[in-house]
Formats: C-alpha cells, sequence, structure tokens
C-alpha cells in the first residue's frame, strides 16, 4: 500500500467549494479505474512546528491536503502517466493545475515495510 498526498492552495477567484466538489469527484472516479482504494481532500485546521512543549503555530502551509491510497506504487504511476498522456486524463490535470498553486507532491509507504521506489 502506499499513500499519496497532494498539498496545496486554491488559486484567488476559484470558488472553493465548487472545486473541491468538482476533483473529490474527477480524481476518484478515474484513480479508483487504475487501483486507488481511498481518496478525499482535507482542510488543514491548524498546527504548530516544533515540539510540544515550545509549540510554534503554523505559518505558509497550504491549505489543502488531498490524499490517495495506492494498491501499489505501480498503481500509482499509472494514474500519473494516464493524466499526463492520455487526452482525458490531459484535460483533468490540466483543470486541476490550472485552479490550485503551491503544490507538493508526497509518497509514504509504512516504515516497516521495505519497498523499492519506483518513478
Amino acid at each position: 500500500m502506499i499513500r499519496v498526498v497532494h498539498l496545496f492552495n486554491i488559486k484567488p477567484g476559484v470558488h472553493e467549494a465548487s472545486f473541491i466538489e468538482w476533483l473529490d469527484a474527477k480524481l476518484e472516479a478515474a484513480a479508483k479505474q487504475f487501483g486507488c482504494r481511498d481518496r478525499k481532500t482535507w482542510i488543514l485546521l491548524d498546527g504548530f512546528t516544533g515540539p510540544y512543549t515550545n509549540p510554534k503555530p503554523v505559518k505558509e502551509r497550504p491549505k489543502y491536503v488531498n490524499e490517495a491510497y495506492w494498491t501499489d506504487a505501480a498503481a500509482a504511476n499509472r494514474f500519473r502517466d494516464w493524466l499526463l498522456h492520455d487526452p482525458t486524463g490531459k484535460q483533468l490535470h490540466d483543470q486541476w493545475f490550472r485552479s490550485i498553486e503551491n503544490h507538493t507532491l508526497l509518497r509514504y509507504v509504512e516504515g516497516w515495510a521495505p519497498v523499492p521506489m519506483e518513478g
């Protein structure tokens, strides 16, 4: 199992609720075809940096977290390839990235499970 996390902000002028509803529906439907087990978007409420004994407020972090759970890295890579090369996937990708900024992608596996990193 691999967890893929997108952190981002929505660009000014984009209606946030409508965009998130669109993104969740489109990504979930498309990603399931490639082995995605679950996908959802979260909103950062608060947080801090540093130790619990001396916390400092989170600043300049993306507001949105979209996370997906994939069967394996190969499935996530096939989906990424579809987003970049298939006309339907590219259209979804381009609409998604026209609407967001400050994007970061992170990929996680369980700490005890050695997994060869692909692509």
